[in-house]
C-alpha cells in the first residue's frame, strides 16, 4: 500500500512538473521612445537605449537581437542606426537614407538613398559596408522568402500625360544589374477613375497568393485618396478596391485566410468618413462594419472572425477631433462590443494582438501625454504597461504610433 501511495505521488508530481512547464509564458518585449530617446521593455523591466538623442521608428530585426531606428540630426537630416542587444553597441548604417526595413529571417536591413535599393548585412559586432541592389524605385517590400523584393518603379510626366507605374521582382543580389530585375505588372493607365504616380508599400496574403497596396497619385491629391489594390501573386488578376488614406496600417491581411481588412473613404479627416470594410479573395464583395455616425481609425486583427478597431463619433468639422474607444467585430455575424472606456478627453489609439502572449495592447493619449496599455483579448485586466510613452505626430485626427513604439514577437 506503502509502494502504490508513493508511486501514485510520484505520478502526481511528474503531471504537475509537465503541466507547469509545457510552454513558458511568453514575455511581452517592446522598442519604444520616451524624451526623444530610444528604450526597451521587457516584462517588468525597462532599458534606456540612447541619450539625449532624437529616435523614430523602432523596427526590431526576425530574431529580436537587433533594432533599427531613425536618428535626427536636425530638421531634415537623418541617420538609421542599429543597437545590437548582445553587444549593447550602436552602429551607423547610413549617414541618410530612409524606409529601413528587416529581412524576414535574416538580419539584413534594406533601405533607400533618393530612388536606389541597398542591402546592409547586419552582424554582432558591426554592420556591413551596403551594397546597391537597384535603381529608379518608388516603394518595395520584401519578398515573404526573404529571397529579394518587389519594388515600384515611378511614373513620369510627358508631354503626352504620365507614364504607367511598372511592378519589378528583383532578386536581393541583383547588384544594380538591369537583367536580374524582371517585370512583373503595369498598373493601369491614367483615367477619371485611376491615377497613380507610385505605390505603398506591399503586403501578402497569408496563403502567398495574393498582394495588397496602395495606387498613390501626386502628393496632394494622395493626402485625400488613394486607390487599394489587389493583386494576384502570378500577375494575372489585379483588382482596384475603394480609396482610401494613404496609411499602410489600414490595410491587412487575416491570419490565416485570403481576407483583406481595410479603411475605406476619401478625405484626409481621419475623422470623417471613415469605415472599416473586408474583402474575400478573389469574389465576395466588400462588406462594411461601421454604424452609421462613427468613423474608424486603426485596427488589429484578433483572429479569422474577429477584429479590434478604434472607433469615435463622427465629425463634421475640420479642427474637431471626437477621441476613440476600441471595439470588437465579430465578422460572422456583425456584432460589436465596445471593449475600453477611456476617461474623458482620452482616447485608445493603435491596437495590436500579441500572439504568442494572447494580449490587446493599444496607445491611450490625450494629445500631449501617452502611455501603453495591455489586456486580455477581450478588454478584461486592462492595465499600463508603458508609461511617458512620446506623442506621435498627428495628421488631421491620425497618429502614426510606429514612429515611437514597436513590439517584437518572434516568428509572427
Amino acid at each position: 500500500m506503502k509502494i502504490k501511495t508513493i508511486v501514485v505521488s510520484l505520478l502526481i508530481s511528474l503531471l504537475w512538473c509537465h503541466v507547469g512547464f509545457a510552454e513558458p509564458k511568453h514575455s511581452l518585449q517592446a522598442a519604444f521612445v520616451r524624451g526623444g530617446d530610444l528604450w526597451i521593455k521587457k516584462e517588468d523591466k525597462e532599458l534606456q537605449i540612447t541619450l539625449n538623442q532624437k529616435v523614430s521608428e523602432p523596427k526590431w530585426s526576425s530574431d529580436g537581437k537587433f533594432i533599427a531606428y531613425s536618428l535626427a540630426l536636425g530638421e531634415q537630416q537623418h541617420e538609421i542606426w542599429v543597437y545590437s542587444l548582445e553587444m549593447k553597441k550602436h552602429n551607423r548604417v547610413y549617414p541618410g537614407g530612409d524606409n529601413f526595413q528587416w529581412a524576414p529571417g535574416r538580419n539584413d536591413l534594406a533601405f533607400k538613398i533618393d530612388g536606389v535599393l541597398n542591402i546592409a548585412r547586419v552582424t554582432r559586432e558591426k554592420v556591413e559596408p551596403f551594397k546597391n541592389v537597384t535603381l529608379g524605385v518608388d516603394n518595395y517590400s520584401w519578398l515573404p522568402d526573404g529571397s529579394g523584393f518587389l519594388v515600384s518603379s515611378p511614373a513620369q510626366l510627358r508631354p503626352s500625360g504620365w507614364t504607367n507605374v511598372e511592378l519589378y521582382m528583383v532578386p536581393s543580389d541583383a547588384k544594380m544589374d538591369p537583367a536580374k530585375s524582371k517585370h512583373f505588372y503595369t498598373l493601369p493607365t491614367e483615367s477619371p477613375s485611376f491615377f497613380a504616380v507610385g505605390t505603398s508599400i506591399f503586403k501578402w496574403s497569408n496563403d502567398k497568393k495574393w498582394i495588397s497596396f496602395t495606387a498613390n497619385p501626386t502628393a496632394s491629391l494622395s493626402a485625400d485618396g488613394n486607390a487599394l489594390c489587389v493583386l494576384s501573386a502570378d500577375g494575372n488578376q489585379f483588382q482596384q478596391m475603394e480609396n482610401m488614406l494613404h496609411y499602410p496600417q489600414w490595410f491587412a491581411w487575416s491570419p490565416t485566410k485570403a481576407r483583406l481588412a481595410y479603411i475605406a473613404g476619401e478625405g484626409r479627416m481621419a475623422v470623417q468618413n471613415k469605415h472599416l470594410k473586408l474583402k474575400d479573395l478573389p469574389a465576395m464583395k466588400p462588406a462594411s462594419f461601421t454604424p452609421l455616425g462613427f468613423a474608424d481609425r486603426d485596427f488589429t486583427w484578433e483572429n479569422d472572425r474577429m477584429i479590434i478597431v478604434s472607433r469615435s463619433k463622427e465629425s463634421k468639422e475640420d479642427g474637431d477631433w471626437p477621441l476613440p474607444a476600441l471595439y470588437q467585430v465579430s465578422i460572422s455575424n456583425k456584432e460589436q462590443r465596445q471593449l475600453t472606456h477611456p476617461p474623458e478627453q482620452s482616447g485608445d489609439f493603435g491596437p495590436y494582438i500579441l500572439r504568442k502572449s494572447n494580449k490587446l495592447t493599444w496607445i491611450r493619449s490625450d494629445g500631449k501625454h501617452a502611455e501603453v496599455w495591455n489586456s486580455n483579448p477581450d478588454g478584461s485586466y486592462a492595465e499600463i504597461c508603458i508609461s511617458q510613452l512620446d506623442v506621435g505626430v498627428p495628421y488631421y485626427g491620425w497618429s502614426n504610433w510606429s514612429t515611437v513604439l514597436a513590439w517584437y514577437e518572434p516568428h509572427r
